[in-house]
């Protein structure tokens, strides 16, 4: 008997930017988060089911699929209820020395996600990033809207592109921040929505810590260091510059269709971005660099 046959409610869900359609689930033997996508969807959701169902992250709960259906009413995945807090809203009315255990949770995760899915790799990956990068230039030069140090941004990119070849790919989660992480009951980190994941750099997973960062500098701070085993790599930094500005740029163009509030935000963000790499020849932020390590904590 599916899930569907033994639903005895549903709780629709507004959150977050995608089309899709979610609900949590009740049935006798628990909740489940229900999604709702498109029919060309199919593929990439029956794919997420595979690379996700014998995946292990130790004590850390996330989204677990556990039933895939299609038919007229759509493609619909069934997936474990992680319970838990929105972490964005409270991480920082936590204890600094919190902030940093969970940032070494995200970190771990992140790491046993990367090794332990294993993907078939069929692109170069400079050559499809590079493709990215010339894309995400010329709509944000299209768009209208600009930024003070965009210039300086666009050629510092430029200046790393070579640092792309021979890049390893993995699976990624390929929506990897904290508007992604719940605390858990128990005062852990719960994992979401892997509804984007890709293959590519695992290095590129951490183009979005901005918005960690924007909440708690040591919880970002963190997830890198314990991503590395507290032994981070000198080239890291310089590439995680690289997919940190492509992000960025890409998101001034992305926020117009939400609306002038939206855009503010992304403006801000990228002012804040900025200004923590401006001047920095080792392209190590200024946050990470002020930042107390897991070790002092």
């Amino acid at each position: 008997m599916s899930i569907e046959d033994r639903i005895l409610s549903k709780i629709p869900l507004n959150q977050g930017w995608s089309d899709d359609r979610k609900s949590i689930v009740t049935t006798p033997k628990g909740q489940y988060l229900c999604r709702i996508s498109k029919p060309e969807r199919l593929f990439h959701v029956v794919k997420s089911f595979e690379h996700l169902n014998g995946l292990y992250l130790g004590h850390t709960p996330f989204s677990r699929p556990v039933e895939c259906l299609f038919d007229e009413k759509g493609v619909r995945i069934y997936t474990t209820f992680v319970e838990g807090s929105d972490l964005s809203s409270i991480l920082s009315m936590l204890s600094v020395k919190k902030q940093i255990s969970l940032g070494v949770e995200a970190g771990i995760a992140l790491r046993h996600i990367h090794q332990r899915v294993k993907v078939e790799v069929d692109a170069n990956w400079a050559q499809k990033y590079n493709a990215k990068i010339d894309r995400k230039i010329e709509t944000y030069r299209s768009c209208g809207i600009r930024f003070d140090g965009d210039e300086d941004l666009i050629r510092k990119i430029e200046s790393l592109r070579g640092l792309l070849i021979d890049r390893p790919q993995t699976f990624q989660h390929g929506d990897y921040h904290i508007g992604n992480f719940v605390l858990t009951p128990d005062l852990h980190l719960g994992i979401l929505d892997f509804d984007r994941w890709d293959i590519g750099d695992p290095w590129e997973e951490f183009n979005r810590i901005q918005w960690c960062r924007n909440v708690s500098p040591a919880f970002a701070k963190a997830r890198i260091d314990a991503y590395f085993e507290n032994n981070v790599p000198k080239d890291f930094f310089p590439l995680l510059y690289l997919y940190m500005a492509v992000n960025i740029l890409s998101s001034i163009p992305w926020a117009i269709g939400l609306g002038e509030k939206q855009v503010e935000v992304m403006l801000e963000n990228a002012a804040l971005f900025v200004c923590d790499t401006q001047g920095q020849d080792d392209f190590v932020p200024i946050w990470y660099k002020m930042s107390t390590s897991f070790e002092e904590a």
